[in-house]
């Protein structure tokens, strides 16, 4: 009889088990196809009268169109209550960079509905958006004045050539790009004049009544924007203007008072030209630099002022970990609010409230895209709750685990990074391991989501890798001497941090150390391409829009001189040997190992010149090698189906090297 029970008991077990734990085990990984799906929210501003919030969500176009852009929706949340996030401003064209009228009655955004960039607002009662500009250029940015009665916008004016007309489009280098000036507009019917100074380009401007900040240039090229830019403010009335600070660089935010300026600082050292970024604060008559965190271990981003004048609120990575700080402007104490898990985001990610009271901001717990959460300080404590997650269907598909890792590299510097684990990892195993080094040199990767076309580790972990993903000298993250110790010595001290990581992965167990993987995009691309000529460790390497001859690569991107002048204390044509000697493909037939190069053709970063030639060293040194080029990309990728294939590209080639017996 008890056998008999026994028996039933486990033959139901059995069934239980049979149905159940397939279920389970059927949890789908995140595979490349996944980032279409991936939705992306940045840019959250509060209602003045702290009932809502409202944000954008970037996403990929429907499936089966590659366009050339994501789609751009404005989202709106309740700050009280039931959060209902719900679609506010949206449709088959761009919505984005949400601002309240100083009354709250009307949200204006920036959209493309026309064909071009300009103004829209909508009454937030309801009813339609209305067109406010129609500007023969593009408005790449705007603010309200405090009356809401009227605009300051940056509008990117379109360049004639009358010789279109006659089948000529020559263009002359350096004379043929379009300047961005400055108008004021009025908000309701669409009038307007520019205002800023013919010879000037601007970039960025925030409005108090009378004057108006503004980020300007010379030009409008790249290397003058990123290096010769400065703060200026300008007569709201005359014109007149006044320069404030150089080596500026946006956004730009008047105090609450109007009577100091908030903006970046790029500050160079006095025996090292490499410029590295402060949170920085000017009095409008341009005394009291002040530099904020000037001695942290760590870097300040994306700044904004608190409501009440005295602190100024930012992102501070301190190595992999990413917070919400107040910097009080007389002490220089810092105080964090809420770790956030997020990249550097050169998008605004947070706004807070009028009184001080509420913080909206971007926040990732865990490996996950970043949510909306609100940081709601009350009478006796202070409440944090999730507003908005459009990313829940990732609930259904396995993903990694992230660890934070340190290492010596090999002259004793102490290196950090992140690790990626399979899911499902089990110690000791010995997995097949990938490497990727960030862009930059002056960037960083960050404990959270890296699950994009061009962050690797989240797709790459669920195709069965452990993902290392180091922070070498010359990152962020580590103080100003940290980023700045990559001046001069590209391949060096970086090559070994690198290879100091996968001497790590092999002794903590993670990884089979016949089956290494490299790879990077941009810098990333350039330390792939020197580690390939300089070891035989890595079995297969990808090399995205990789540069690897230093003296051609001085005369063809948009930011020379000062780029490489400033790493390599001097121009190409005159240091050729330091450049020569720091280039991948001066080294190139010490090559062997397999390298897979993929290049945007319309790429003027790193110009296709780079890729094309790595692609013929590697072939004419006998390696097996393979160039894929993607018409219409520039160093960053727009169209879905290039971003897929990027992915699907990679997968396949370390699974062809490192996985295959």
């Amino acid at each position: 009889m008890f056998w008999r029970s026994y028996f039933s008991f486990s033959l139901i077990l059995v069934i239980v088990l049979m149905i159940t734990v397939p279920r389970a085990a059927r949890a789908e990984c995140f595979a490349y196809d996944d980032i279409a799906r991936v939705k992306r929210i940045y840019n959250p501003v509060i209602a003045p009268n702290r009932e809502m919030a409202a944000y954008v969500v970037d996403l990929a176009p429907p499936s089966g169109e590659d366009s050339l852009r994501n789609q751009q929706d404005i989202w709106m949340v309740n700050l009280e209550g039931d959060p209902d996030p719900r679609q506010f401003a949206f449709g088959s064209k761009r919505e984005f960079l949400p601002l309240w009228s100083p009354s709250g009655d009307r949200l204006a955004f920036l959209s493309d509905r026309s064909g071009t960039v300009q103004i829209y607002t909508i009454y937030t009662s309801g009813g339609e958006a209305e067109k406010i500009t129609s500007l023969g250029g593009e408005v790449t940015g705007y603010c309200w004045e405090s009356s809401g009665e009227r605009f300051a916008a940056v509008v990117r004016e379109s360049k004639e050539n009358k010789g279109d007309e006659e089948g000529y489009d020559e263009r002359v280098i350096g004379k043929d790009e379009a300047k961005s000036r400055l108008w004021i507009i009025d908000s309701e019917t669409g009038s307007g004049e520019r205002i800023s100074d013919p010879s000037i380009h601007v970039q960025a401007v925030d409005w108090i009544p009378g004057n108006l900040a503004v980020i300007a240039s010379d030009e409008p090229n790249s290397n003058s924007a990123y290096y010769h830019s400065r703060l200026e403010l300008i007569d709201e009335k005359t014109g007149n203007r006044t320069i404030l600070s150089g080596n500026a660089s946006g956004p730009v935010e008047f105090s609450p008072d109007g009577s100091r300026i908030l903006f970046t600082f790029k500050k160079a050292h006095s025996r090292i030209p490499v410029t590295v970024p402060f949170v920085a604060v000017i009095n409008t008559d341009g005394s009291g630099l002040q530099l904020l965190g000037k001695d942290y271990l760590g870097t300040l981003r994306a700044p904004g002022w608190h409501p009440d004048g005295d602190k100024v609120a930012a992102m501070a990575m301190k190595g992999v970990r990413g917070s919400l700080v107040h910097i009080d402007l007389e002490d220089g104490e810092m105080e964090e609010l809420i770790d956030l898990n997020i990249p550097y985001y050169g998008r605004s990610f947070f706004d807070i409230s009028l009184d001080g009271r509420m913080t909206v901001t971007l926040r990732a717990v865990s490996v996950s895209p970043p949510s909306l959460w609100l940081i709601d300080k009350e009478w006796m404590g202070r409440e944090e709750r999730k507003l908005a997650d459009h990313n829940l269907w990732l609930a259904g598909r396995q993903l990694p685990e992230a660890r934070v890792a340190r290492w010596n590299s090999r002259d004793g510097t102490v290196i950090e990074g992140v690790i990626y684990l399979p899911p499902g990892y089990m110690d000791r195993k010995h997995y097949p391991a990938v490497i990727a080094v960030h862009g930059g040199p002056m960037w960083a990767w960050w404990l959270g989501w890296n699950g994009s076309w061009h962050n690797w580790a989240v797709p790459l972990a669920c195709e069965g890798y452990v993902v290392l993903l180091p922070n070498p000298r010359g990152s962020l993250g580590y103080g100003a001497g940290f980023a700045r110790a990559s001046f001069n010595d590209w391949g060096g001290g970086d090559y070994e941090d690198v290879m100091a990581g996968a001497d790590y992965l092999v002794a903590q167990g993670y990884a089979d150390p016949g089956r290494l993987g490299i790879c990077g995009w941009s810098y990333g691309g350039y330390m792939t391409s020197w580690i390939v000529t300089r070891t035989d460790r890595f079995k297969a390497a990808v090399a995205g829009a990789p540069v690897t001859n230093l003296f051609s690569f001085h005369g063809t991107t948009d930011i020379t001189p000062d780029f490489l002048k400033q790493y390599f204390a001097g121009i190409a044509y005159r240091s050729a040997r330091t450049y020569r000697d720091h280039s991948p493909l001066d080294h190139v037939t010490e090559a062997s190992t397999p390298t897979l190069i993929l290049q945007g053709e319309a790429d003027s970063r790193v110009p296709p010149e780079q890729a094309y030639q790595l692609y013929r060293g590697l072939e004419q040194s006998g390696v097996e090698t393979e160039l894929v080029i993607y018409p219409r990309e520039g160093h960053g990728f727009s169209e879905l189906g290039h971003r897929k294939d990027v992915l699907r590209r990679i997968i396949n080639w370390f699974g062809e090297y490192l996985l295959s017996d």
